[in-house]
């Protein structure tokens, strides 16, 4: 039992630490292409972080118990589903989460001791990353790509650039999927991080520092209301403010991107209205619409692929939950839940993407312990 404890307090330090990395392997069964282009969001995938955590549950885990109602509604979802193969998947890897959750839970008193170095060093690698690819404009590779770095350069067409004072500029990926991604990342990890240290540390002020450059509005914005609560030194909250609008207010994005985000709410909308009660199946919002992401806000996303009954349930509950963080100390974490449901106002990436959805678990597993510890 021992031996057992040991290699799971190693294999959690592995976990955080390899947080950010999206090494991975697809699969590309028919069910993940549309019109035959493969779409990562449908694609069967193995990431080394699975592999760390399906270790955790050889070790000895929790045992996960699911209630008979649950258990039903998948299976309605699943067999009313639009393509009923992804909706599989997809539950299965709400199981994996839901695990996490429940196994972080159960190792609060270990946690403690190493969380803090361990997040604060993925968030430091993350943040060295993102800005060597923007010094050089392209990605570094080597040893990165063993992390998951991808193939970036400003010259790749689907790359995500902004205009800058008329200077084309690659917005910089580190290891995650899209720089918007990498940006809430940072913003809730730094959160996290200062509810465990209560101290502003080198991490998190690299994390403050880099999520600027990711030239993400949102977190911009959030950044800066945080930081008016947040930060005592005025000249600290009046440079880092300052430096955000300025990049806030000199750069353009796409000119298509709202466009593209207005038709993927009007194509959420018809799927509610067409399938009021289950959905369209967990994660077939994409072979259901005929697009080729998601809708950018996770409200209309669980509506669309759950129905209005589920997504209600969940929202009630998520109210309920919010209204007992009230009492928490550590407002820290209220403020990067809160984060998160902003964020989720206008996208998607906190329910479809691994990365940010294991930085979710890892943040809602300390809400509850810390919600529990309040309540006792």
């Amino acid at each position: 039992n021992r031996s057992c404890l040991s290699k799971g307090v190693i294999f959690l330090i592995l976990l955080f630490l390899l947080l950010p990395s999206q090494l991975a392997f697809h699969f590309w069964p028919s069910w993940s292409l549309i019109n035959g282009i493969r779409v990562d969001y449908l694609s069967p995938t193995l990431y080394l972080t699975d592999l760390i955590i399906i270790l955790l549950m050889i070790l000895k885990g929790p045992r996960v118990r699911v209630q008979g109602s649950i258990i039903l509604f998948i299976v309605l979802n699943t067999f009313f589903s639009t393509s009923p193969l992804i909706t599989i998947y997809k539950w299965l890897r709400v199981y994996e989460y839901y695990w996490l959750f429940k196994y972080i839970i159960s190792q609060k008193k270990r946690l403690l001791n190493f969380v803090p170095w361990t997040l604060s060093l993925a968030v430091l690698w993350t943040a060295i990353l993102a800005w060597w690819q923007f010094i050089l404009q392209r990605s570094v590779g080597g040893l990165w790509y063993w992390l998951g770095e991808r193939p970036l350069s400003v010259s790749i067409p689907l790359i995500a650039k902004v205009s800058f004072f008329g200077h084309l500029l690659m917005r910089p990926y580190a290891t995650f999927p899209h720089p918007n991604t990498l940006a809430g990342f940072l913003l809730v990890a730094c959160l996290i991080i200062y509810s465990l240290n209560r101290r502003i540390t080198p991490a998190i002020l690299i994390a403050l520092i880099t999520t600027p450059l990711t030239f993400s509005r949102t977190a911009i914005v959030l950044e800066m209301l945080t930081l008016l609560f947040w930060m005592r030194p005025l000249i600290l909250k009046v440079v880092l403010i300052i430096s955000s609008l300025y990049f806030l207010f000199s750069v353009s994005g796409s000119v298509v991107s709202l466009p593209d985000r207005v038709s993927l709410i009007h194509n959420s909308l018809g799927l509610i209205q067409k399938y009021p009660i289950l959905g369209v199946g967990l994660g077939n919002f994409i072979p259901a619409s005929g697009l080729y992401q998601p809708v950018h806000n996770i409200y209309l996303l669980l509506a669309s692929e759950l129905g209005l009954p589920a997504a209600i349930f969940i929202g009630a509950y998520l109210l309920k939950f919010l209204k007992s963080l009230l009492n928490i100390k550590h407002w820290t974490l209220n403020i990067a839940i809160a984060s998160v449901l902003a964020i989720g106002m206008v996208d998607h990436y906190w329910l479809t993407l691994h990365q940010n959805i294991l930085l979710l678990v890892i943040l809602m597993a300390y809400a509850h312990l810390h919600r529990w510890g309040s309540q006792r």
